[in-house]
């Protein structure tokens, strides 16, 4: 697995972070590591880039595109 920092300008508040953990967790190949509400960034740890292509499509279609 690797990890990478996502930059996701939506991310406003605590709900937002844990919205993006929940559906970061419909991702196969994909775990939630921490989320940064100041930087408007969330870190994952990721199996695969076909793993990354599809959490991003997920984080889009729940709001939270990535920048």
């Amino acid at each position: 697995m690797e990890t990478t920092t996502l930059s996701i300008p939506n991310i406003n508040c605590n709900h937002c972070v844990m919205t993006v953990k929940r559906e970061s967790g419909f991702v196969d190949g994909v775990e939630f590591v921490s989320g940064d509400i100041e930087g408007k960034t969330a870190t994952f740890q990721v199996a695969s880039e076909q793993a990354l292509a599809a959490l991003k499509v997920t984080l889009a279609e729940a709001g939270y595109p990535v920048a």
